[in-house]
């Protein structure tokens, strides 16, 4: 790739590492659907049990509802603030290659720190 520089492929590798994060996002998001329909279906068929079994099997499901639902609750996610983007346009491409990297290199450490919890 003739004419690239390390900043080009640096922000590449980020770029995409961000798009592993938010695939990763999606994904929970995803599996979150799935236990919640779940739980939904067992607390629904476990409705009028009487045995102990049956009342801690639907207690089980309810909190596991509640864990779904509440994953599903808005997370901060860092990104960059596009009308901010004009103030680079007149600077020299190296120093506004470097910004941004350095950007994205905060708001992935960012995002990591959301994806660990």
């Amino acid at each position: 790739m003739p004419g690239n520089s390390s900043v080009d492929l640096l922000i590449q590798i980020n770029q995409s590492e961000r798009q592993a994060q938010l695939s990763h996002f999606d994904s929970l998001d995803s599996k979150a659907g799935l236990v919640l329909g779940f739980a939904g279906v067992l607390i629904a068929l476990g409705n009028g049990t009487s045995s102990l079994l049956g009342v801690l099997a639907v207690a089980g499901a309810a909190m596991a509802a509640l864990a779904a639902v509440a994953s599903f609750w808005p997370r901060g996610f860092p990104s960059i603030d596009a009308t901010r983007l004009g103030d680079y346009a007149t600077s020299e491409l190296a120093f506004t290659q470097l910004t941004l990297l350095d950007t994205l290199e905060v708001m992935l450490n960012d995002t990591r720190s959301v994806l660990e919890i």
